[in-house]
């Protein structure tokens, strides 16, 4: 069992890894508020979906998310990359008591980057496995 956990989480870190850096050309990013007198509007989004999850609303944040995304701005991609990867890290204790899977974050990553035009995840996901 916790291997199979093991295997979900590292497959997802992957995911994040590779979106990241196709996007940026780097090999890590976490989504930082620069500014938190004057946060942006992906910024407060980006901030309130983080306290919702944490305090177990996984599913209402993520509709947030997709509520706020904008098409043509690639800040809200990586912060969405990086609610995935944030959530990635809960405990599977606390994604079951809240209602939301590792399942549910790979395919969250997969739709949030085909609002982006980007496409084949599931390709990256079954190389991954084998």
């Amino acid at each position: 069992m916790d291997f199979e956990k093991d295997y979900f989480m590292r497959m997802i870190q992957n995911m994040v890894r590779f979106l990241v850096q196709l996007i940026t050309g780097k090999t890590q990013f976490d989504y930082e508020i620069k500014d938190t007198e004057n946060p942006t509007a992906c910024d407060d989004t980006y901030a309130r979906i983080i306290a919702m999850a944490d305090s177990g609303r996984i599913n209402e944040a993520e509709n947030l998310l997709y509520q706020n995304l904008e098409p043509n701005n690639q800040d809200y991609l990586l912060m969405g990359i990086s609610f995935y990867n944030h959530i990635n890290g809960y405990t599977d204790e606390f994604l079951a008591e809240h209602n939301y899977t590792r399942g549910e974050i790979e395919t969250g990553i997969q739709n949030l980057a085909g609002e982006y035009g980007i496409t084949g995840l599931e390709l990256f996901v079954q190389s991954f496995s084998g």
